[in-house]
């Protein structure tokens, strides 16, 4: 299978309620692909943050809670305006990851029984997290 770029484009993206059965939830917009920059090319899984960079999953795994709000988005519009704004290659958020930490994240997400419950587990946080 063909590796595919990171992009801004918002046809590449998918805008993902994080709790489906609430009608206001929140989303995170995520893309799967490879970093611009990685020589190694290897597909992970980003989310957006507010200030038009992306981050991967493990990255923002490895971040606190009260950072979550990086990448939570309150509307799709609010979302598809910042993508509008964006232009060329798109930029990432560079932080070490380990081995361990790769690990870590996969372990964690086994935990949960699906996706939903995961992205649901992440809101909690995130309203933990604004108090």
């Amino acid at each position: 299978m063909p590796k595919r770029f990171l992009t801004n484009d918002y046809r590449d993206c998918s805008m993902i309620r994080l709790d489906p059965a609430e009608r206001h939830s929140p989303f995170v917009v995520m893309q799967e692909g490879c970093a611009p920059d990685d020589m190694q090319a290897r597909t992970r899984v980003f989310y957006l943050q507010h200030d038009g960079v992306w981050i991967d999953e493990v990255s923002r795994s490895k971040r606190p809670d009260s950072e979550i709000a990086d990448i939570v988005f309150e509307s799709t519009a609010e979302a598809v305006q910042l993508l509008s704004r964006l232009f060329g290659k798109a930029k990432v958020r560079d932080l070490p990851v380990t081995e361990a930490d790769v690990e870590a994240y996969i372990e964690r997400v086994k935990s949960f029984s699906s996706a939903e419950d995961a992205y649901r587990n992440l809101l909690a946080r995130h309203r933990a997290a604004r108090g």
